[in-house]
């Protein structure tokens, strides 16, 4: 605690402003990236969820089976569209708020398990690399997964208008629902990016301005003139390139904004010793970062109570000479 004190006179009030000025832009791309993620993790559920479904139609020769599929489709895309808007207030409460927890793990493996189990898929991990199938990284041609099965060769049964009521209704009501998802996902993604483009070095600014014009506009939704294939195909297979593009930016920029994140804050905000030298450092639920040293025995001399040094800078400070005096 003495070091602690020792260091923190030292530091000139320009030095701590320079970093605390720093710290909070790192703050404010770890957020952006936490939701960043909550929607790339949305978009690919629901690509998953949607060739789930026609994957559950074309092996059913009953039309009423093919109503039930879309039904246990809708519950499950609802589910995750919640999961989605969940995350991003989580994510915004941490930054508005200094309560201090350290960040949950990732939550994707369990919000991919329920949606496979909502949708009655029979292996969550295939229906998981049906989502990212086509975006470069991954794809669904992995060991111990059916390559035919790609959300291109799925699409396909569409083409041809179904004669029965039950399955032609179906498939439209499943279009639908994720033709309107997609427009939710790219009206979502405009908003998010408005916000977070002022934060944003101008390098990557111009870069993401470009990717972000190349999406599709709603209205890109038409169908190819002289088209012999029923309508339904066409609209479907438009919803899941835009569906794909966007998946592939919100990846790409998350990826970005978490090397901002990590790269900006260069230093732990107590000891002042830089995490560049093998620090091992603890995420706060503000998203500021502290080394896990100076954590543990922050929360020790707050009797487990502990609150962010950054967020509440005067009050650390305080707190720490406090100590110090106490006989």
């Amino acid at each position: 605690m003495q070091k602690v004190h020792t260091v923190q006179q030292k530091r000139t009030p320009e030095a701590c402003d320079a970093a605390r000025t720093r710290i909070e832009e790192a703050r404010q791309h770890e957020v952006l990236s936490k939701k960043c993620k909550a929607m790339s993790s949305h978009a690919v559920r629901s690509r998953a969820l949607a060739a789930e479904g026609l994957r559950q139609m074309s092996c059913s020769a009953a039309p009423l089976a093919h109503m039930a599929v879309q039904q246990r489709w809708q519950a499950a895309q609802n589910s995750s569209s919640e999961r989605q808007q969940m995350a991003l207030r989580k994510a915004e409460l941490a930054y508005e708020t200094d309560e201090v927890a350290l960040m949950e793990s990732d939550e994707e493996e369990e919000a991919m398990a329920e949606a496979a189990a909502m949708v009655g898929a029979s292996d969550a991990r295939s229906m998981a690399l049906l989502g990212t199938d086509g975006m470069g990284s991954n794809a669904a041609t992995a060991p111990g997964t059916r390559a035919s099965s790609t959300v291109e060769e799925l699409l396909k049964q569409l083409k041809k208008e179904p004669q029965d009521e039950a399955e032609c209704t179906a498939k439209f009501m499943l279009y639908e629902g994720y033709s309107t998802e997609v427009q939710e996902m790219r009206s979502t993604l405009l908003k998010f990016y408005e916000e977070s483009r002022p934060s944003l070095p101008q390098n990557l600014a111009v870069d993401m301005d470009k990717q972000i014009t190349g999406i599709d506009s709603t209205e890109a939704m038409g169908i190819p003139d002289e088209s012999r294939e029923w309508f339904v195909y066409h609209m479907m297979r438009q919803a899941e390139r835009n569906n794909l593009r966007m998946a592939r930016i919100l990846e790409t920029f998350q990826k970005k904004l978490e090397f901002l994140a990590s790269n900006n804050q260069a230093e732990c905000p107590v000891c002042l010793e830089p995490f560049e030298g093998g620090l091992r450092c603890e995420t706060l639920s503000c998203c500021h970062k502290v080394c896990a040293e100076c954590w543990e025995t922050w929360s020790t001399v707050l009797a487990g109570r502990p609150f962010c040094p950054l967020c509440r800078h005067n009050d650390f400070l305080g707190a720490l000479t406090a100590h110090l005096a106490t006989p």
